[in-house]
């Protein structure tokens, strides 16, 4: 296994390679756009190497307001914070507690990991979780709600912010249909069209059919418009492989129904962990954790929705359900078995980083094992014509 000190040289020595193909972080302001129109800006904004003033652009930091919905609650914004609180569904309070348990079970596994294996993305920060007895919070926040709340049963967490309106307006310009933007002003102002986050869908290749049905609110972008956008494909791939290696091997869980997405980057990053500062020095720590800006935003992968998540054994049924969390979830991961050289190539890129990163986190032979039954089941899923089956 890797110490932490290889794992810090590591990502130091690949931060000063990525220092010498981009200098300096890009600032972007309006005229970049018109400049260079709304692929290339996406491209930037995407890769995370760039940023957007906020006082340029209107980053469009709403809240007391729904912004979401879940299986298991309505995602509230709180006005006035960087807060959201998710409200019970009828019947659905079981589901609930257990988001809320697994949410800390992965936020407190993620904060013990090397940061050479998650600096990439964020997690929403545990708040806690509120019941009808609650009073010192219902009480003087009743007034704020837009709908009434019949259960107070909730989970507060921190806020994952939408993409800016700049960004979401070139998502238009570049993947919109023809009707769409043509109308794009009105249709950017649609309720349903705000609070965007986007999916990471790197096992989905169709083309997006032009309907009407295109709206921004959890957009789903597909491999082929990643690729479009000229956007690093193998570094979701590598952010999205440690990330389930340390869902599975750190927090032991089975990762099903995770979301990973694309929305505004923390001001704050996750910092090293106390062993890593210990290790680090004050000449050394820039390039193994972000800048801070207080007048600029960035884009962002983010990891969250941990309700349908459940530990696991490390035997037969185990394996199981780490093999179903693999295929019963959204295509955020790569096919293991596609007749495009593309996504064959990405694959072998996740299973390395996979592997990899489950090699620092365990001694197990459960992660390899995983490996073969997500192919074996992807080679049996191709012979019956459908990988998503």
């Amino acid at each position: 296994m890797c110490s932490i000190t290889e794992s810090l040289e590591s990502l130091v020595a690949t931060s000063r390679h990525s220092a010498g193909e981009c200098t300096a972080l890009a600032f972007l302001d309006k005229s970049y756009i018109r400049q260079h129109g709304p692929v290339t800006f996406l491209n930037r904004m995407f890769t995370a190497k760039a940023y957007i003033s906020t006082d340029s652009f209107d980053a469009d930091f709403r809240s007391f307001e729904i912004i979401g919905e879940g299986q298991c609650g309505t995602v509230w914004a709180l006005t006035g914070t960087d807060q959201v609180l998710k409200v019970m569904k009828e019947g659905k309070l079981d589901q609930l507690w257990n988001d809320s348990v697994m949410h800390k079970t992965v936020q407190e596994a993620f904060e013990t990991v090397a940061i050479a294996l998650r600096n990439d993305i964020s997690i929403p920060k545990y708040g806690q979780f509120i019941t009808p007895r609650h009073d010192v919070f219902w009480q003087p926040n009743m007034k704020h709600f837009s709908a009434e709340i019949t259960d107070k049963h909730a989970f507060l967490s921190s806020r994952i912010f939408g993409l800016p309106l700049a960004v979401r307006a070139s998502i238009v310009d570049a993947l919109a249909p023809k009707d769409i933007r043509a109308q794009k002003q009105e249709f950017l102002a649609r309720e349903e069209n705000q609070h965007t986050l986007v999916r990471l869908y790197l096992g989905r290749r169709e083309q997006r059919a032009a309907t009407r049905s295109f709206r921004l609110r959890n957009f789903d972008l597909t491999i082929s418009e990643m690729e479009y956008l000229r956007l690093d494909t193998h570094r979701y791939a590598t952010i999205i492989a440690r990330a389930l290696a340390i869902l599975h091997w750190r927090a032991h869980v089975d990762a099903n129904d995770v979301e990973f997405v694309l929305g505004s980057a923390p001001i704050i990053s996750t910092p090293p962990t106390a062993a890593e500062l210990k290790i680090l020095n004050p000449n050394n720590i820039g390039l193994v954790t972000h800048g801070l800006s207080l007048h600029h935003t960035s884009v962002g992968v983010w990891l969250l929705d941990f309700d349908q998540c459940q530990s696991f054994e490390k035997d037969a049924a185990g394996l199981e359900l780490l093999k179903k969390g693999f295929w019963m979830n959204d295509p955020y991961y790569p096919r293991p078995v596609s007749t495009n050289a593309k996504d064959m190539a990405l694959w072998a890129m996740f299973k390395e980083e996979y592997l990899a990163a489950s090699s620092i986190l365990t001694d197990s032979a459960m992660p390899k094992a995983f490996i073969t039954a997500v192919e074996a089941e992807g080679k049996r899923r191709r012979l019956g014509s459908s990988i998503f089956q």
